[in-house]
């Protein structure tokens, strides 16, 4: 008999959430299924709803979106070797990839590819889980491949220095969060950027200083952090993923002799300034392309660090209710803004 599935469909363009029944799927070789506790949403969510496909996904409607999640595996596929039913995981649902409805996060079962799956140690509360995977993958795939920052992988306790300095836009963001936390795991010194009032936060997980974005004259003390941080400069990530944001991260990098820029923004960069290079960041095909750093990070980085502590499961969910009825609403709110957290809805 076949396990009873619900989901909540973004039903076109511009439509709403609707919650309906879902056909359950089984996991195929080198997949599980959670039985979800939790999932987030991401900014990726409301514009997909707002402007319609991106990326060039979804490919159909209507469509189950959701890139986070956090519960209990109920089935592995075969060739899984790592998880077995009733493991606590967080995982990175690959709808955007497989364009299969079965892999999206906004249902009660997801079929997750096993290689972007973490164990959630029994201290850690799904709502806290759930804000994690996206952010990891994508601030890893500005970090980590050859063709943009070219950090060495991190380690999950006593990373050595490298003697770089990066530079993190939008610091308490969720990527900014996950981003500031692998870099400094990797050796790295990070210099970050946030408003006044998150400074402490932003600190608390590893970066050396904060400057506030909205200071006039941001450019220039961020040059002058950097070069006093002593060091190869490393680069900049963006992790607003805003015109005005990577333009920022530009100027700072062209101040300082030129190298790149990662922003998570789909789009062609132009008057990029002489000497500077602004790249995207490839999430959607990282599990093909980018094999062994999504091992490094997920079966050997995630699971040990969650567990000594030393990755934080940040920002603070922002819990918006109990079951798939509140997509639509965590949707909105997203789209509104919330600061030093990451909405959450628990099934």
């Amino acid at each position: 008999m076949s396990t009873p599935n619900a989901a909540s469909y973004l039903t076109a363009p511009g439509g709403t959430f609707t919650v309906k029944d879902a056909p359950y799927s089984k996991p195929g070789p080198g997949e599980i299924v959670i039985k979800n506790a939790a999932v987030a949403v991401n900014p990726m969510d409301w514009k997909i709803q707002t402007f319609g496909a991106i990326l060039p996904f979804p490919k159909q409607y209507p469509a189950i979106l959701g890139a986070d999640v956090a519960g209990e595996v109920y089935e592995v596929g075969e060739d899984v070797t790592r998880f077995k039913k009733g493991d606590r995981v967080i995982g990175k649902p690959s709808w955007f990839l497989t364009a299969r409805p079965q892999d999206g996060g906004f249902q009660h079962y997801t079929v997750c590819i096993s290689s972007v799956v973490s164990p959630l140690p029994a201290s850690i509360p799904f709502k806290s889980g759930c804000v994690l995977p996206l952010a990891l993958c994508t601030a890893a795939m500005g970090l980590y491949p050859s063709t943009r920052l070219a950090l060495p992988l991190p380690q999950p306790t006593k990373p050595k220095s490298i003697n770089k300095v990066l530079l993190i836009w939008g610091g308490s963001s969720s990527t900014g969060s996950a981003a500031i936390q692998l870099a400094v795991a990797s050796g790295v010194t990070v210099i970050a950027t946030a408003s006044s009032k998150n400074h402490g936060f932003v600190k608390g997980l590893g970066a050396s200083a904060v400057l506030d974005y909205q200071d006039d004259k941001i450019i220039e003390n961020l040059v002058e952090m950097i070069k006093g941080a002593g060091g190869e400069f490393a680069g900049a990530l963006d992790a607003i993923a805003e015109e005005q944001t990577w333009r920022a991260c530009a100027e700072v990098v062209k101040a300082l002799g030129g190298g790149k820029v990662v922003s998570n923004l789909p789009t062609t960069f132009v008057d990029v300034p002489e000497g500077v290079e602004v790249l995207p960041v490839n999430n959607t095909s990282a599990i093909v392309q980018h094999k062994e750093i999504v091992e490094g990070i997920w079966t050997q980085f995630v699971p040990e660090a969650l567990k000594a502590g030393t990755l934080k499961a940040v920002p603070e969910p922002v819990v918006v209710g109990t079951g798939l009825e509140k997509i639509g609403e965590g949707v909105e709110l997203c789209k509104k803004g919330v600061s030093a957290g990451k909405v959450v809805v628990e099934i």
